[in-house]
This record gives C-alpha cells, sequence and structure tokens, in this order.
C-alpha cells in the first residue's frame, strides 16, 4: 500500500496549478537542479477500526529545491509557493478531492503542516519542505 499511497499523492499532487509541470517531480529523490520536486515517506501507522478494517496514516514530506539568494523577490516568491500548495491542499481537503488509485483503500483526510520551512540553503538554491498527512481507511 506504501507505495500506491505515495504514487497516488505524487500523481494528486501534480495537478495543482502552482506545481510546473515542465519541473521534475522525483520520488523519494531530489536532484540538483534549480527547480525540482519530490515526495518521500516519513512513517507509516497502521491502526484498527471497530469494524476491524485498517486505518492507515502516511506521513509525508513533499521536497522542491528552489532558487534561494540575496534577491528578496526570489525567496518570497519560493515561500508564496508553499504557502498556495498548502492551500490547495486544504481545499482538496474540504472538498474531498483526494489522491486516488490506491488498492483497497480509500483516502479519508489529508492534512498539511509546516509548510515552506527551509531545511538547507546554498548561494543559489535552497531546499524547502512541506509535511504532508493522508489518512486511509481500507474499503
Amino acid at each position: 500500500v506504501m507505495g500506491d499511497a505515495l504514487t497516488a499523492a505524487r500523481t494528486w499532487l501534480r495537478e495543482c496549478p502552482l506545481i510546473d509541470k515542465n519541473d521534475r517531480f522525483n520520488v523519494n529523490y531530489l536532484g540538483d537542479r534549480a527547480v525540482e520536486y519530490t515526495l518521500t515517506l516519513a512513517s507509516e501507522t497502521h491502526k484498527e477500526d471497530v469494524c476491524g478494517y485498517d486505518i492507515a496514516t502516511y506521513n509525508m514530506v513533499f521536497l522542491a529545491r528552489l532558487p534561494f539568494g540575496a534577491h528578496m523577490g526570489t525567496n518570497i516568491a519560493s515561500a508564496e509557493l508553499f504557502s498556495g500548495l498548502s492551500r490547495w491542499i486544504r481545499a482538496q481537503n474540504r472538498t474531498r478531492r483526494y489522491p486516488t488509485g490506491i488498492d483497497g483503500y480509500h483516502v479519508e483526510r489529508v492534512s498539511t503542516a509546516n509548510a515552506g520551512v527551509i531545511v538547507t540553503a546554498g548561494a543559489n538554491s535552497a531546499e524547502y519542505q512541506l509535511q504532508i498527512q493522508l489518512i486511509l481507511e481500507e474499503a
């Protein structure tokens, strides 16, 4: 299920209009291009509901390498991307428009935390992160 959830979440995030379709979007790998994205799994937990169905929680991290430097406008644009992405995810949750194609499961909720936190920064680029949580229920 983990691979299905990661792939489904990546495909779903690709639909966000803020993520440029021309930029590379990897799974579990962030390269050194000026603009590049990845989605990684931070943790996975399972518990059983009262009917015996599995409730799976996937904590994922969306990372992006974006331009960074002394020019404030560049840094603000990067921060705005993460703020906008977080808003987009919250809107998808409100309308229950979730990732699909997770074999044997359906998404119950998606949420975000720590939008736009800088993980590392160099002279020309920085890595930013957004934490995403998917809660799935066995179908």
